[in-house]
This record gives C-alpha cells, structure tokens and sequence, in this order.
C-alpha cells in the first residue's frame, strides 16, 4: 500500500536533509583543512566548489533520465553514490587531488537526489495539495545545508572530520535504504 501524501512529503523531506547533511561538512569544517593539508586558498576554493561543478555537469541528464526511468531509481543510486563519495572522503581523503574527486562525486550524487525527490512525489502524490507537498520538500533543502553545517562542526568538535565525514555517509545510505524499501515503483 503507498503512502499517504502526508507521509510520502514527510519521507520525501527525510530523506533530502539525510543526504544533505555532507553536502557542507567540506566548507563548514574548512579552517581545519586549510590547516592539516597546507591548502592554499585556490585549492579549498576548487575542492568546495567540485561539488557543484558535479551538480551543474550532471543534474540536466539525470533530471532528463526521469521522463524514462522512476526517480525512485535514480534518488537510490543517487544517495548510494553521495554515501560512497562521503565514505571515501573519510577514508581515502589527504589532500588537494582526492579531495577533489570525492568531492566531485558528491555534487553527482546531490544531482541525483534532490530533483529527483520532486519528480518522485509528484509521480506518487495522491490529492489536491501537490503544490504545497512539493513545497515542503523544496524548504527541506535549506534545511538539510543548515544541519550540514551544524552538524559537521558538532561531529568534527567530538569525533574529527574522518567520522564526521563517515555520520554524513551513513546518514545518505539510510535515505537510499528508506527510499528503496518505503517508494512504491511507478511507471515513469
């Protein structure tokens, strides 16, 4: 049995703020990278902006993909890459060059998720108050970036940036997890 629109918008919220919680851990935690990696301020520049580089490249195709693959699919594998992005940030990540590519990788993931949370209430939205669903979920994008920040300086203060990185990781698997167990594939 599908969701009620109400909670189809609430998962659909969920799961935005899960996989944004690393979208800013980089920028928000950068005085430490600045630091630790001896970056310039060229390099932390072009290690922020990878991500949106990553979504700007990429959010035309995938967004385009939805007219013939369920945005389901696509916000699944999404949150799966943007989880593999932040794990191997945590794990793999040690100065200018792999931060980059993870970074990067991140930017895709985010252009795999967040239109696709539209178009995937849209397609499973069930009443009159779509407009106003889609609004929610569209607010939950601001408030996933200021959890991301909030959250990085909390989890780097008590854990370090590796595991603060690793929380973001785990936070965008259970979106994708969510998403595949709790969306009912649609016909795109």
């Amino acid at each position: 049995m599908p969701p009620s629109p109400t909670l189809l918008v609430a998962l659909m919220c969920t799961v935005e703020v899960l996989t944004m919680l690393g979208v800013f851990t980089f920028p928000a935690l950068l005085p430490g990278f600045l630091a630790e990696w001896g970056l310039d301020r060229t390099q932390a520049g072009w290690i922020a902006g990878a991500t949106f580089i990553g979504y700007a490249a990429t959010v035309p195709v995938l967004i385009g993909l939805t007219d013939r693959v369920d945005a389901r699919i696509i916000y699944v594998a999404g949150a799966g890459l943007t989880a593999l992005a932040l794990a191997g940030f945590a794990l793999w990540a040690d100065g200018f060059a792999g931060a980059l590519v993870w970074r990067l990788l991140a930017g895709i993931g985010l252009a795999a998720t967040y239109m696709q949370g539209v178009r995937a209430i849209a397609d499973r939205y069930d009443g009159k108050g779509l407009p106003r669903g889609i609004a929610f979920y569209t607010a939950s994008f601001s408030l996933g970036t200021a959890a991301s920040f909030y959250l990085s300086g909390i989890l780097d203060g008590a854990l370090g940036w590796r595991a603060t990185f690793a929380v973001c990781a785990g936070a965008a698997l259970l979106a994708g997890i969510l998403v595949a167990v709790l969306l009912k594939p649609v016909r795109p």
